[in-house]
Order: C-alpha cells, then structure tokens, then sequence
C-alpha cells in the first residue's frame, strides 16, 4: 500500500473515532425551549413512544437517536408530554437537556428505575405537581412488576395531578403502554384504566396519553368511548378522530421506515368537557433517519370551565381474567 493512501486511511480511522468519543453539543447541552403563549384552560399535550435502548436496533440504538428525539421534543415544545419505553438512562439523557420540564416517572419493573417507564414531563413555570402515582395492570395493582392476563412483561399507567399557576385550575393526566400480543390483557387493562379515572380523587378534567397497541376499532378502544359498551364510567373522546378525516395515511408505528400506512396505534383520549383544537402526527426524519420507531402525536386542547358531575364515581369492580384470552 503506497504511503500516501495509509496515511490517508489513518488519519480519517482517528478523526472517526474522536468524533465517535467526543459527545456533540446536541447531546448534553439543555436546549432552549419556545413555549407557545396559550390562552387560560389551553395546553398543547404530546404523546411519544420513543422506543427502548436495545442492541437489537443496531445504528437504531439510542446513543444515535438521541439528538433526534431530544429535536423531536424541543420543537414540538409541548406544555406536558408523555412518553413510552423510555429506560432510566434514555429518562435521565431527556432530563438533563430539558431542564425546563419537571417529571414524574417509574420502572414498571420494580417500581423505581428499572425497566421501561411511562414518564409523564410537565412545564416547571406553568404547572405545580399536586399528586401522582403508578399502578400496574394485573390482579394487583399496587404490586411493582406484577402481571397476570397473558402479557409478557408487566405494563403500567403513570399519572400525574397537575394545577396550572396561570389560572389555579387543576387537571389530571394519565400516559399508559398497554400489551402489544394479548387482546385480554388490553381489554381487561381498559377496564381497569376506565374504573381507576371513574374513581380519582377529585372530579377534575383529565387527558389520557400513550401507546394502546391496538386501533381505534379495537373493542377496547370502543369500550373507553362506550361505543356498542354500557358501562359504569363517562365515555372518553378519541382527539385524532374528532379533528381529523379518518383515512389509511394516518400509522403511527413504522418501524423505523418512515411508512404512513402502519397501524394507528398512539392516542389521546380525552375527558368530555375537553376540547380538542387541533391534533397532528409529527412525521420528521433528519437526513433520512427516523427518532424513533413510533410518530408521536401532538394535541393542543383546551379545558371547558366544569360542569355538574351527573353520575357518581363507581367503585372499580375486581378485574376478572376473560373466558377467552386473545393474543
């Protein structure tokens, strides 16, 4: 090999690899956030999978996606977003470049750090935390990593208890990952999600958030709306479907491709007496390369002052596993 071409080689293989160890500005300064001013009972809310840090990904792994999903989540400058699969490093990786945002999130595997979360971020100058918790969808709920109805790994809801400094009203918000194989544990998971809002303590509004794994003409997607479903709990209204014309582009889970027409399987759902103003999917590649696996999907809402509650908060009935279990 002639000298010139193996002191080429050479140079760019060290110029490569200081660059590989050199962690880009991107990555650990805190951004500079432009919150939208809103009017009073107005938030913009965002939901995102942001995929878990897994070696199966290959260039898809987090150290490479990290900026993008930090982008991702400084543009879209949400007042409150949730997130899903979101490890303890991925958590603290989004906290230290968004100190803007305070958080409440916790493993759903041992109830504090480890194994994925659904960490719910909300706007420090805005909102004051009031209360929170997690419960997991299984027989025992208050039981960390616990799971009973056919999912493979234990699944949980995060919320939050939030009152906006602006006006002094307040609100809940809850951000789930329900089961990705088993129709029973997703059904049985809705019940559940359904009877623990019915029975928050206070009748403020609420918005829910997360990866449902499942599509809207999922039966228990239409149990929570109460489509062709009585039940004891007020119906939740789907964002997407009350601002948008329902067509075949609108997947939010692409595989890291891109494609528009995988299943829709993000949601909002939402409380009656909260309006949805505008929602969108936020479908950015940078350079061809995609942050995550999932589109996350931006609504901004707004609170409708509180009317007289007409029912009664039920209790929620004891979950009982279903005679046929789907997978």
């Amino acid at each position: 090999m002639k000298p010139l071409r193996l002191a080429a080689i050479c140079f760019l293989t060290i110029t490569l690899t200081l660059v590989s160890n050199c962690p880009a500005r991107s990555q650990t300064a805190p951004r500079i956030i432009r919150f939208t001013p809103s009017h009073s009972g107005e938030m913009k809310v965002m939901t995102f999978n942001i995929r878990v840090d897994t070696m199966l990904d290959g260039w898809h792994r987090w150290k490479q996606r990290k900026p993008l999903v930090i982008d991702t989540l400084t543009d879209n400058s949400a007042d409150i977003f949730g997130l899903q699969e979101a490890k303890n490093k991925q958590l603290q990786d989004i906290r230290r470049a968004m100190p803007q945002y305070g958080t409440y999130a916790v493993g759903r595997n041992d109830g504090d750090a480890k194994g994925e979360s659904c960490p719910i971020f909300y706007r420090k100058d805005r909102f004051q935390l009031t209360d929170s918790g997690t419960f997991w969808f299984s027989n025992t709920p208050s039981k960390p990593g616990s799971k009973d109805w056919g999912n493979l790994w234990p699944r949980i809801c995060s919320w939050v208890h939030l009152m906006d400094k602006t006006d002094g009203n307040s609100f809940y918000v809850y951000n789930v990952h329900l089961d990705n194989l088993s129709q029973n544990s997703r059904q049985l998971s809705v019940r559940m999600l359904a009877g623990r809002i019915a029975a928050r303590k206070t009748r403020d509004p609420f918005v829910v958030m997360g990866d449902f794994n499942m599509e809207m003409d999922n039966p228990a997607m239409r149990y929570l709306e109460k489509i062709g479903y009585s039940t004891p709990y007020p119906p939740m209204n789907d964002a997407w479907s009350l601002t948008n014309v329902q067509n075949s582009n609108i997947g939010t889970r692409h595989g890291f491709s891109g494609k528009t027409s995988g299943p829709k399987i993000d949601h909002i759902p939402l409380c009656e007496n909260a309006i949805p103003l505008s929602v969108k999917i936020d479908r950015r590649s940078y350079d061809g390369h995609y942050p995550s696996d999932h589109f996350p999907v931006i609504a901004t809402i707004f609170f409708k002052q509180p009317t007289h509650v007409t029912y009664k908060a039920p209790t929620a009935p004891a979950i009982k596993v279903l005679s046929k279990p789907g997978v």
